[in-house]
């Protein structure tokens, strides 16, 4: 068993639904996340546009699956990745040792 996690901005999030329907994953969890992006310049210090960093609105979506269905999930996110331009998706597999 395989845990796959993709995480991606939340524009992608009707996308990434159909890609797990399309490919047959029948549970999986969406979470809502804030992630951060460190700016390389600053602007202005003392105010609000200053800030080292940025908030980004994400999602997060995890699911256990089979050994060869994370497998082929993983390389067709890729490929999906490859079509969509400056596509923000990252996905993960981990191996599961044990569980309930």
């Amino acid at each position: 068993m395989k845990l796959l996690i993709a995480i991606a901005v939340a524009e992608y999030r009707e996308r990434l639904q159909e890609f797990f329907s399309e490919h047959q994953v029948s549970y999986y969890n969406e979470i809502e996340m804030m992630g951060m992006r460190k700016l390389e310049k600053q602007h202005r210090l003392g105010n609000w546009f200053g800030q080292k960093s940025m908030g980004v609105d994400n999602i997060a979506f995890i699911s256990f699956v089979g050994n060869e269905q994370a497998d082929s999930l993983l390389e067709n996110l890729l490929q999906c990745k490859a079509e969509m331009p400056h596509c923000n998706i990252r996905a993960f597999v981990v191996d599961v040792e044990k569980g309930v």
